[in-house]
């Protein structure tokens, strides 16, 4: 997405400029930005625009720090671009911090560099990440990371945040302030579990896990017996548990909690109930006990998730 191009360039490029400008101060610019791509030649982003770099990588003699745009096909850019990997792996070994935007961190998990470390992405692809780069800790709330030289951050929007993180790491608070107040950026969001959603996964052989997933999900609503419904398939609750746990990577009850807080975000942004009444819907009756979970599972309580994202509709 071109986003995850211009968005961090235009950050890091208007550090010590944009400030400067509006307060009519002389500019102290921090960073010299270029775009650089595998052969130099034009990119096109997802929206059909094409962005010119300003060199091809053979090009750059040295440089401090690398940001990757998101890059979803990895295996279509490695078989058209052998030379990115060891390209990026020598200019990290001669000093250089290498931070990767939402998907890019899969060619940044390519050089093995995060091997043994932890990273996050956008929510929506952690699954895949998760089965490719076993090595690799996946900590999928987080919005950003820094591990050390090496960083990665969530969705399109996360880049920004990653990007001022880096203005403030390299350049001091003082100027990541003024770079967010000028841009008007929020500084400081660290973590993206408002914005995740869940997804039913089922891309695992248990046929008999997945028809507990079916059922689990038509009946979500409902009191939950949990002994019953392994007998009803052929299973011990112990059986239960461990197979589904290793095919989804949650338990039944973690399944279930995950799916009653999803129906009720949903009728959270409708904005026409109150918690009170949603926790009954989704099959809750001890109304602080579901607060607790919603809250764990989101990272809002109720009421901020609805005010972010029920709008003009949210009950007042």
């Amino acid at each position: 997405m071109a986003t995850t191009i211009i968005g961090p360039m235009d950050i890091l490029n208007q550090a010590g400029r944009l400030w400067n400008r509006v307060s009519q101060t002389p500019a102290t610019p921090f960073f010299d930005v270029s775009i650089v791509s595998a052969d130099g030649q034009p990119i096109k982003a997802t929206n059909r625009v094409l962005i010119q770099p300003h060199s091809s990588i053979a090009e750059v003699d040295q440089t401090d720090l690398i940001v990757i745009a998101s890059a979803t096909y990895i295996e279509r850019i490695l078989e058209n671009n052998p030379e990115l990997v060891p390209w990026i792996r020598q200019h990290f070994e001669q000093g250089a911090h290498v931070a990767s935007i939402c998907t890019g961190v899969f060619l940044l998990a390519e050089t093995g560099l995060l091997d043994g470390k932890a990273a996050t992405l956008h929510w929506g692809f952690t699954e895949f990440f998760r089965k490719k780069y076993p090595k690799i800790q996946l900590k999928q709330d987080q919005m950003y990371m820094d591990q050390g030289r090496l960083y990665c951050s969530a969705g399109v929007n996360a880049g920004l945040d990653l990007s001022l993180y880096l203005v403030e790491k390299f350049c001091g608070r003082q100027t990541a302030l003024q770079c967010a107040k000028t841009m008007i950026l929020d500084l400081g969001r660290e973590i993206q579990s408002p914005y995740n959603c869940f997804l039913f996964s089922r891309d695992h052989t248990d046929a008999s896990i997945v028809k507990i997933q079916k059922w689990i999900e038509q009946h979500h609503t409902q009191a939950m017996d949990y002994d019953q419904l392994a007998e009803e398939h052929g299973l011990s609750r112990r059986s239960l548990e461990r197979r589904f746990k290793q095919a989804t990577g949650v338990t039944p009850l973690g399944y279930l909690q995950q799916l009653r807080v999803e129906t009720a975000k949903h009728l959270l942004e409708e904005g026409s109930r109150t918690f009170n009444e949603i926790t009954f819907l989704v099959g809750y009756e001890d109304i602080s006990f579901f607060r607790k979970v919603f809250t764990r599972l989101t990272g809002l309580r109720p009421k901020e998730y609805q005010r972010r994202f029920a709008g003009f509709s949210a009950v007042r």
